[in-house]
């Protein structure tokens, strides 16, 4: 394939909306707006480092409904978990790490992810429908959620990731 051929095929609606979401995500943490939207968290150090992991958990698997895209997620919310997790005292790269990985849940509609949307019409054979996804949704989502938060709180310290955000002496 030539290099006019590759131009002409190239999905530039997805690269470009890919660009915007990083350039979202670089301008929410160099602007100091990740900073000022973590100030309105409620807690900050008094909160258990558990409990804000539950809460980056619960808010990262649910942000498919508003950001369909899991880059898009992750590309803006892990500045602000990032900016979170070092006022709580939690390790920002486990929460980085925990918000990632519960974004990546994107079951609850057909355009939460390309291949449910892909699968979802296929003429002539029986798929699924919306709302066999929101059933599914109801059992797989909070069991996501827990296993994240299991992985974060008890698998990811063995490996290294500790939860705690470790001071310099």
């Amino acid at each position: 394939m030539g290099l006019r051929d590759g131009l002409r095929t190239a999905p530039w609606p997805l690269l470009l909306f890919m660009a915007a979401t990083m350039a979202m995500g670089i301008a929410l943490s160099e602007s100091g707006a990740a900073d000022w939207l973590v100030g309105w968290v409620p807690g900050g150090s008094a909160m258990p480092p558990w409990m804000f992991l539950a809460g980056v958990v619960v808010i990262s698997t649910a942000a498919h409904l508003a950001l369909l895209s899991r880059s898009a997620r992750s590309s803006v919310l892990v500045p602000l978990v990032v900016a979170a997790a070092i006022a709580a005292g939690v390790n920002p790269v486990a929460a980085a790490f925990a918000s990632t990985a519960a974004a990546g849940f994107c079951h609850t509609l057909p355009a939460s992810a390309k291949p449910v949307a892909l699968f979802a019409d296929l003429p002539g054979t029986p798929t699924y429908t919306p709302r066999d996804l929101l059933r599914l949704s109801a059992v797989l989502a909070p069991l996501t959620a827990a296993l994240v938060l299991l992985f974060a709180l008890a698998v990811w310290p063995l490996l290294g990731v500790p939860v705690h955000l470790e001071t310099q002496p």
